[in-house]
């Protein structure tokens, strides 16, 4: 009865029939170790052309486990995998061509559940997957431990050493994974490289606020993604679109066609990113997306750091119908490092409530601007004093502590429209100088602007432009 009260329906992931892991030795104390027990398992189900593996109520505690083709990893509620403290409980760093350790991120290439290469794969159930993060990292001072994601200062320092990415997909085809949830990761929760045909959907994924680099989900190279009805509080970035194609070589492929949805994000660092590598994103929507209690809502960046050879190509991303109480609502920056065929063009954001601190940030570089960006039906409401009136653009990368002192400060851009801004000015202090800073473009057409010059004794005009041609104002 147990075991049939726990079986999933509709899962189209093979018919040859259930394996418990009760029946392969798994014992589920959360003393005792069951890799092996639930490997058994998975592998008799991919073995007789595939089929469903049952994890009923219990804790399994665990190392790698590898995920094969076939195969319906399905966690019964109650069931909990839990991961091994110890490094020889995990797969080696050189597992597969395309895995790594983060050497500056003092992160291992190990994980708690790999699937390489494999079809027709999915994670389900009411259950749980638990990195147990914190036993791999050292406890803060007392008064230093935050339980607010927005206000993070600073992250668990760790130990001696922790795993990499908790669930792995690489170059797989055909995966799901849904309605589980994804606690206590040591890095980044669920990594999708190189992957196609990809649904996740009903994920709840909660990290502390102060997991170094703990990440939601990270969709790398991976095509024909939807990601839907998860709510992620995570310890860094939430959703990340990546480009990131090295890791590939000659399999290489852009990140695209990418659709999220009905989502709540939590981030101490940013929602939602847009960069890294030197691949390509493009063609990507997301929509009906909640971001709370976080300091920046989204993040473009093409060439994050000098390890680029040139930066990622964004093109056509798209935002529509978000809430946002944030820090920073949007920094777009193309990167000093950045060279073509790196670019960021064709963005629109749509259809915006913003409750934040500081302005949307958009800069390109001098002799390479951003192009073809289009604001429509956004309402801004601005408060408090986290800004910088010396500000001109050029600021560090990370978002939240750059002080941009506007509504919106544009430089270096081609092509920008807004057609429909609101901007609300609700208990500001400090050095807010205007409500729209625009250096340095082109090809700028500005209607339905509902602002004014911020109140107090040092800001400027309503809308401040310089050094712009073809400029218009309706």
């Amino acid at each position: 009865m147990v075991m049939r009260s726990c079986e999933p329906s509709g899962h189209n992931v093979g018919t040859s029939g259930h394996y418990d892991v009760r029946r392969f030795g798994a014992v589920g104390d959360g003393e005792t170790l069951d890799t092996t027990a639930l490997q058994e398992a998975i592998d008799r189900g991919h073995d007789d052309g595939g089929g469903v593996v049952l994890v009923p109520p219990g804790i399994y505690l665990t190392g790698t486990i590898y995920l094969k083709s076939g195969v319906n990893l399905h966690l019964c509620a109650g069931a909990i995998l839990r991961g091994s403290t110890r490094r020889e409980d995990y797969n080696a760093d050189d597992v597969f061509d395309e895995n790594a350790a983060s050497v500056v991120e003092n992160a291992t290439g190990a994980h708690l559940v790999i699937a390489y290469r494999a079809e027709r794969v999915a994670i389900t159930g009411q259950g749980t997957i638990d990195g147990n993060g914190r036993a791999f990292f050292e406890p803060l001072p007392p008064g230093e431990e935050t339980t607010t994601y927005r206000d993070k200062k600073r992250s668990f320092a760790i130990r001696d050493w922790r795993p990499g990415q908790m669930v792995f997909f690489c170059r797989c085809t055909d995966v799901t994974v849904r309605d589980v949830t994804l606690i206590h990761s040591t890095y980044w929760t669920l990594f999708l490289l190189g992957c196609t045909r990809v649904r996740l959907r009903g994920l709840s994924i909660t990290n502390h606020p102060q997991t170094p680099n703990g990440d939601g989900i990270d969709i790398d190279c991976s095509q024909d993604v939807t990601v839907s009805d998860c709510i992620i509080t995570s310890g860094d970035d939430s959703i990340t679109l990546r480009g990131n194609s090295k890791r590939l070589g000659e399999n290489a492929q852009a990140c695209r066609n990418v659709a999220v949805s009905n989502c709540v994000l939590s981030s101490p660092c940013n929602a939602v990113r847009v960069g890294v590598g030197d691949g390509e994103i493009r063609d990507c929507t997301l929509t009906n997306i909640v971001i709370r209690e976080s300091r920046n809502g989204i993040s473009f960046n093409s060439a994050y750091s000098h390890r680029c050879a040139h930066g990622t190509r964004i093109e056509n991303v798209h935002f529509a119908n978000l809430v946002m109480d944030v820090i920073m609502p949007m920094n777009m920056v193309l990167g000093v490092h950045a060279r073509r065929p790196a670019t960021i063009r064709n963005v629109s954001l749509s259809h915006l409530h913003v409750r934040a601190r500081q302005g949307f940030h958009i800069c390109g570089n001098l002799d390479h601007p951003i192009g073809d960006i289009r604001f429509h039906d956004v309402r801004l409401e601005l408060s408090g004093g986290d800004v910088d009136p010396s500000f001109t653009g050029d600021a560090p990368r990370t978002a939240g502590k750059m002080g941009v002192p506007a509504a919106l400060f544009a430089r270096h851009v081609r092509g920008l429209r807004i057609a429909g801004m609101t901007v609300d000015w609700r208990e500001v202090e400090g050095a807010w100088r205007s409500a729209l800073i625009l250096r340095n473009g082109d090809d700028i057409r500005l209607a339905q602007i509902e602002a004014v010059a911020p109140p107090g004794p040092d800001a400027g005009q309503a809308i401040d432009c310089d050094d712009l041609t073809d400029f218009t104002l309706e």
